[in-house]
């Protein structure tokens, strides 16, 4: 069956629906995008990547005044598919415009969403953990879109064709300064004796909604937490490491170049929010069952 996409208020076959090549973002990465995962027809923390979108788009200056309701367009996609688990991605950009560079220029948002079947990793991946390597490239801390989720994607484009290059599954980026910022697609934690640590706003990366799915976890269970400064020697040197976003959830570093994490398998308090992120999962998929689809 072929995809049933939405496109700017309808939804349509995928080989119907068709962009405008003055579209802002084919022109210059002038937009947004948030990548969900569908758990049972649950699309799991959807008012925080909703809330994350209105607050980048405010911040770009894209104009959601005129758009239909992105919650409803986001379940009727995914009911169009006829999908209980899924992978879903909802791409904003600023719209049609003049082949200038000039977003003071206002028109109307591009707004488009698809949504397919999620094939997570393998089990045993989670249960032995990824390799992961260092990027060449950099993190800048100092853009104002650094902390955005913006079509201009191509550093962690290059940098996971890095991480493919050397045999691993996630590329870790650097700032300017030196310091762990994220992966390619992903944020980082790290354990160090009885604390949870991941690099906070100012390293440069994008706020994860996974990212505070587990900090708040993680006080939940009792667990040290802090947003700080981390020097890569440091998250070589940690008992523990692990990658998260929206469609992974918890995924265990094992290696990070040629060096093992820890004891090179996944640990204690990984294994703890692993689990602990999995209940999150099935307490909400009961909820939503109770409540119904919106």
């Amino acid at each position: 069956m072929e995809d049933i996409v939405y496109l700017n208020g309808s939804l349509m076959p995928l080989s119907q629906a068709s962009l405008s090549p003055l579209d802002y973002g084919f022109f210059y990465g002038y937009g947004l995008f948030e990548t969900m995962r569908a758990y049972s027809g649950h699309i799991f923390c959807l008012e925080k990547h909703l809330a994350r979108l209105y607050r980048s788009a405010k911040f770009l200056g894209v104009g959601l005044e005129n758009i239909p309701d992105l919650k409803e367009a986001l379940y009727n996609t995914l009911r169009a598919n006829e999908l209980s688990s899924a992978r879903i991605r909802l791409t904003l950009s600023g719209g049609h415009g003049e082949p200038v560079p000039d977003v003071a220029i206002k028109q109307t948002p591009t707004v488009f969403i698809v949504a397919r079947v999620y094939v997570p990793y393998p089990g045993q991946v989670y249960q032995h953990g990824i390799k992961a390597i260092v990027s060449r490239i950099r993190r800048n801390t100092q853009s104002p879109t650094s902390g955005i989720k913006s079509l201009s994607y191509l550093d962690s484009l290059l940098a996971r064709r890095e991480a493919r290059a050397g045999g691993a599954d996630e590329a870790i980026l650097l700032n300017e300064q030196g310091l762990v910022s994220e992966g390619s697609t992903s944020n980082i934690f790290m354990i160090s004796g009885n604390m949870l640590s991941t690099p906070g706003d100012g390293s440069g990366i994008i706020p994860g909604v996974t990212r505070e799915v587990i900090l708040e976890l993680a006080i939940s269970k009792g667990i040290k937490t802090m947003e700080q400064k981390i020097t890569l020697e440091n998250l070589i040197q940690a008992d523990e490491a692990f990658c998260t976003n929206s469609l992974v959830e918890i995924l265990p570093i094992s290696r990070i170049g040629e060096q093992s994490v820890g004891s090179g398998e996944p640990g204690v308090v990984t294994r703890k929010l692993m689990a602990a992120y999995k209940e999150l999962v099935e307490r909400a998929i009961v909820t939503f069952g109770e409540t119904g689809a919106s």
